[in-house]
């Protein structure tokens, strides 16, 4: 099969779906680990493809310290962080379609995912999975 992993979130967040993602390879799978582009050379030390879906966990974290609750501060609403955080979330969210659909970055080996595992703050993975079809596997690592 070919599985997409998509995963927002911190390198910690990341790791152990590394773990899962070599595991699957074992068995015989394609795996593609689709996630924020300051950890591509940590997906691909460990032998899965990476797939870069934008955003920027650092960000992400610093936007939720700002804002804890559902409702943003009126601080941020005045600085724009509720505008920039759109943007990225567009982005992401594209970014999460594409790793499903297109073909690998670097050899431009055609993919199409049959499977889908992701965490929850990755958002698209249920629509992606839709879209195609597919099952898809929603997982926390804790």
């Amino acid at each position: 099969l070919n599985v997409v992993i998509q995963v927002v979130g911190s390198r910690g967040d990341v790791q152990p779906f590394i773990a899962l993602g070599t595991a699957l390879r074992r068995y015989g799978h394609r795996v593609r680990l689709a996630t924020h582009d300051n950890f591509a050379k940590f997906v691909t030390d460990s032998g899965l493809e990476f797939f870069p879906i934008g955003g920027d966990p650092a960000d992400l974290m610093s936007y939720m310290v700002r804002n804890p609750g559902l409702i943003p501060s009126m601080e941020s609403l005045k600085g724009g962080d509720v505008g920039k955080k759109r943007r990225m979330i567009r982005q992401m969210l594209h970014g999460c379609w594409r790793s499903c659909i297109d073909p690998d970055p670097i050899s431009s080996r055609p993919f199409v995912a049959d499977a889908i595992i992701a965490n929850p703050p990755s958002f698209a993975h249920v629509h992606c999975a839709q879209a195609l079809g597919i099952p898809a596997h929603i997982m926390f690592t804790m």
